[in-house]
């Protein structure tokens, strides 16, 4: 799975090393639509596999990873998850 997510090639995004254990409840970003709505796609019930990496070009810029057997998602996002932003929702 790291293989995997480290092929997509986003730029500014350092190479990932591990995953960890991720509790939907806690990264669950709420991201806005081209239409202004609001809507979260995980489940806050359900266990993660992902990780947090600071852009390479951007201050203050992380990249947010999650994947389990379905998908693959990355986002950016401002300090505690301000303005997130989907970049990528892969299905696996």
């Amino acid at each position: 799975m790291i293989k995997e997510i480290n092929a997509l090639s986003i730029e500014g995004m350092p190479k990932l090393d591990k995953l960890n254990a991720l509790v939907g409840k806690y990264v669950n970003l709420e991201y806005t639509l081209p239409n202004g709505k609001q809507v979260k796609f995980l489940d806050d019930k359900t266990t993660y596999l992902g990780n947090q990496l600071e852009s390479e070009i951007v201050d203050g810029l992380c990249f947010g990873i999650l994947a389990n057997m379905d998908f693959i998602m990355v986002c950016t996002y401002e300090a505690y998850g301000k303005n997130p932003e989907l970049l990528v929702y892969k299905k696996r």
